[in-house]
């Protein structure tokens, strides 16, 4: 039986007329009087009295509620099959304000592309948040920076080392690397919960160097754009760069963090594809095309 006749049928019958059935059917009005007529033929009985108004046949007329239960079943079964269809598994995976933004975009969107069967769920937060979401099980993984507590459960994927950053037109600027001590009483902008501030400030503290700190901002982007305004100096992540800038090497500061996917004990089959994507992608040809901005 075909649906799409039997639909025509019910819209002549509500609207009583075949110009009205046919607009609520969205089709023109002799579409739906050969949709008719070929229902007529397959029933072997004609359905409507033809006159001013579409009138029920008696045949007509017991053929109503059948037709309206087949319409009814049709709408139960298929919702009852789209709901019984399973469903994508969910993947929540986290990763922390201070990394590359750009590349990362770039690597989850690389696995959603390999993976449609997957409903990715992306959230941008800071480190510590990440890592309390991710005990509680209100993510599946992170990308954050690893320390030697991290545990078992992470894949390395790259380095992050750091450079100080002044303004283009800066005294400091034609030189390639600098010492603490050149910082002492500079104007510097600092981003209080940046991963390397703890490095940093160890480093100050014993040279006995104290920089003028005249900024906070609360993102490695709103540190750039202080340095690129003139505002001070500031220690930045190698991969955030500018033209309005120019970057130099600290050697005392030797601190590099290793950038990691870390992940709940237990991993389900989208943190094992996640970790074999990840695995796989080429950190060092990513590192050779310096992210502008942020």
């Amino acid at each position: 039986m075909n649906l799409t006749l039997i639909r025509y049928f019910m819209a002549v019958v509500e609207t009583g007329s075949f110009t009205r059935g046919a607009e609520r059917a969205n089709v023109t009005q002799p579409t739906l009087s050969a949709g008719i007529k070929r229902l007529e033929q397959s029933l072997g009985a004609i359905l409507f009295e033809r006159g001013r108004s579409a009138q029920l046949t008696p045949a007509g007329a017991r053929f109503m509620p059948h037709a309206r239960l087949l319409l009814q079943e049709w709408t139960v079964a298929r919702r009852e099959l789209r709901q019984a269809r399973p469903a994508r598994q969910r993947l929540r995976i986290g990763y922390s304000t201070d990394l590359p933004q750009q590349r990362l975009a770039a690597l989850l969107g690389g696995f959603a592309s390999a993976h449609p069967d997957m409903a990715l769920e992306t959230l941008e937060q800071p480190a510590a948040t990440l890592s309390r979401r991710l005990q509680m099980g209100r993510i599946d993984a992170a990308i954050l920076p690893m320390d030697d507590d991290t545990g078992t459960e992470a894949l390395a994927l790259f380095r992050q080392r750091y450079l100080l950053a002044v303004p283009a037109r800066h005294a400091l600027a034609h030189r390639n690397t600098a010492r603490i001590a050149d910082l002492q009483d500079l104007p510097f902008v600092i981003r209080p919960q940046a991963a390397i501030m703890p490095a940093a400030e160890r480093l100050f503290a014993a040279q006995n160097v104290r920089p003028r700190i005249i900024g906070r901002a609360e993102s490695d982007a709103g540190l750039l754009a202080l340095v690129e305004a003139g505002i001070g100096i500031a220690i930045l992540p190698q991969w955030l760069d500018s033209p309005g800038i120019a970057t130099l090497t600290l050697p005392e500061l030797r601190d590099a963090h290793r950038i990691g996917l870390v992940w709940r004990d237990g991993e389900d089959t989208g943190v094992r594809q996640l970790r074999d994507f990840a695995a796989g992608h080429d950190w060092d040809a990513a590192a050779r095309h310096p992210v502008i901005g942020h």
